[in-house]
């Protein structure tokens, strides 16, 4: 082999030897890269292969009346959930197989999916909740088909025990919405929670809603379980004992009945919330899994509002129960004098005849002192103090006492109500002529007996009605008593307490003449209990040709009744509304008196003992 040859060859045999150690160079640095520099990575992401986290549901509080008595609780139930991890069937493929067995639309699967996006892949997505035997038996039957993609789940659902009593004051739960998860902290919330959207179920979620726990197992290659590598047990919500008397609010709701209205029930001395009913109302139970788009239509759709909670969402003109407040403000600014005397011959002139106002009653009462106005809602007598009073002090003094401005219970919604006022008017009507933005002396007469623009909300009247009675103390309504909060470990909001000073002669005075409306004759008669010191002041509030239930048309008055007993040292005030309802003391003062009623045979011993639902022990 002559010498070039040689060279040529020996030069190739480089080359190659060369070109192996490249090769044999770079796998063992792929190998150290991937067996030693990566290990960690990759050792996770086998764990992933063979390790699977389930989670297990934990049970939401019970939410319990003031003598400890189950209102909401929790029952069993299963949802259908898809799990995306290790899925051995595409979207459409579990689409085509469940759709038709589960009777599920094709877009809602889609839907829930979609909205899980961005979860876990090992998080089951919920596609069909509270299922039925058969549901259950579909999915058991296809188990080999479906492997270990879907699944039945076993999740604690809500049960309110009471259907619609007290629903707005209770609320209900739906699930976390994709705004609600981005608002919140990312490890409060996942995808199929359920969360409170209403009522207490929303104002105290942290406290009632508990921390799932889970199990965490090896899986063969085909998603099936083979070992159990421990679990985290998971913590049930604590129980929330609330300030409601069940008996109080069943005896409200029944009086109320079927009619459109609110009642609201409150001691006093403490600020507890002994009844808070609204209607129309809802059935909770419909949100205790996905309502349907029917149901929740024909909620929406209903010209009554089931949804408004009236005792604290809406305003209304108060009629004659302002009188008492009137009363109140004249005597303490001593432009009322209580042995003044007024004759009332079912009208009067102002302004030098160029204003004329009725009484309600035609003919009059003849001369009438404070006591006799109050018993017989004189309005001649009221339209007087208001003239002596001026629009502005009656709207600083009826301010303090707690009208006009939100009394800060602890629910979500609550209307300021108006007072007006000069600077009211002026700011209301900016935009409007100087003529329209004046106050007028005969607004200043409709303030006085509860009409015009006052308007207040039914909590407001029986705060402000329990702050006079009771000296002027004003103590902030409440569902849920900060003392169990405290008690129970949790951060406890301070109520806030206001005073105002009002004498005790005027509190005598006012409240002797409630009494007289209930006992001696007067308009509220049939408030009263026997043996218990009701008082109590009724209201017939002037609804004229406005729009509502989606027609026009002329409306009855609306009907008020607010009062306290016993009627020194007051222990409950009532506020009872009724939409539409005529007189006060025909439509609202019977609701007030079976609340009353209950009342005091639950203090005396005589209140029967039916079946009032299980005493519940607090979770601490």
């Amino acid at each position: 082999m002559r010498r070039e040859e040689l060279a040529l060859l020996r030069k190739r045999i480089n080359v190659a030897v060369y070109i192996v150690g490249v090769v044999l160079l770079m796998l063992t640095a792929g190998f150290w890269h991937f067996q030693i520099a990566q290990t960690v990575r990759y050792t996770e992401l086998a764990d992933k292969n063979r390790l699977k986290q389930v989670t297990i549901i934990a049970k939401r509080g019970r939410i319990l009346d003031r003598e400890g008595r189950i209102v909401v609780d929790n029952r069993p139930s299963y949802n259908i959930v898809y799990v995306r991890e290790g899925a051995r069937h595409s979207l459409e493929e579990i689409i085509d197989m469940l759709a038709p067995g589960l009777s599920l639309t094709p877009e809602d699967i889609k839907d829930r999916v979609a909205r899980s996006r961005t979860e876990p892949k090992y998080r089951p997505i919920i596609l069909k909740e509270d299922v039925d035997v058969a549901d259950i038996a579909f999915v058991n039957a296809r188990k080999l088909e479906f492997q270990d993609e879907i699944l039945v789940e076993y999740q604690p659902r809500r049960r309110y025990l009471e259907g619609d009593l007290a629903a707005h004051a209770i609320g209900y739960l739906g699930e976390v919405t994709p705004d609600e998860l981005k608002r919140s902290d990312s490890k409060q919330y996942k995808a199929g929670d359920q969360i409170g959207k209403f009522g207490l179920e929303l104002r105290y979620d942290a406290i009632l809603r508990g921390k799932d726990g889970y199990r965490r197992v090896v899986v063969d290659n085909r998603q099936r379980e083979i070992e159990s590598l421990g679990s985290e047990e998971p913590v049930p919500g604590n129980d929330l004992r609330t300030t409601l008397d069940l008996d109080l609010q069943r005896a409200a709701e029944k009086a109320l009945g079927d009619q459109v209205g609110a009642v609201v029930a409150l001691d006093p001395s403490t600020g507890d919330i002994l009844v808070l009913a609204s209607k129309p109302a809802f059935d909770p139970n419909l949100f205790a899994k996905k309502i349907t788009a029917i149901a929740m239509q024909e909620l929406n759709a209903d010209p009554r509002k089931p949804f408004r909670n009236r005792v604290i969402q809406d305003r209304y003109a108060p009629g004659s129960v302002f009188k008492i407040f009137m009363a109140a403000a004249g005597l303490e600014t001593e432009t009322l004098n209580p042995l003044d005397h007024v004759n009332c011959s079912g009208e009067v002139s102002f302004d030098g005849g160029r204003v004329v106002k009725h009484c309600w009653k035609a003919g009059g009462h003849g001369s009438v002192g404070l006591y006799e106005a109050i018993v017989n809602s004189c309005n001649v007598f009221f339209y007087n103090v208001g003239r002596k009073l001026d629009i502005d002090r009656i709207a600083d003094y009826v301010g303090k006492m707690g009208l006009g401005r939100r009394t800060g219970i602890d629910l979500s919604g609550e209307d300021t109500g108006l007072i007006p006022s000069r600077e009211w008017k002026a700011r209301a009507y900016k935009t409007r002529s100087k003529a329209e933005q004046a106050w007028y002396p005969t607004e200043t007469l409709d303030v006085a007996i509860g009409q015009g623009a006052v308007a207040v909300t039914p909590l407001q009247a029986a705060f402000a009605m329990g702050g006079l009675a009771s000296g002027g103390r004003l103590i902030q309504p409440h569902l849920v008593d900060p003392k169990f909060l405290s008690e129970n470990g949790f951060m406890a909001p301070k109520l806030q307490f206001n005073e105002y000073h009002v004498s005790a002669s005027t509190v005598d005075i006012v409240g002797r003449g409630m009494w007289g409306v209930v006992n001696e004759g007067g308009t509220g008669t049939r408030a009263a209990v026997k043996g218990f010191d009701v008082a109590g002041k009724t209201g017939t509030a002037q609804v004229v040709a406005r729009k509502s239930y989606g027609k026009e048309e002329d409306f009855e008055d609306n009907a008020w009744f607010v009062g306290f007993a016993p009627y020194r040292n007051p222990e409950i005030v009532v506020a009872a509304f009724v939409e539409h309802g005529g007189h006060g003391g025909t439509a609202a003062a019977p609701i007030a008196h079976a609340i009353f009623e209950t009342y005091y045979q639950k203090k005396t011993g005589q209140f029967g003992s039916q079946a009032n639902g299980p005493i519940a022990q607090v979770n601490p």
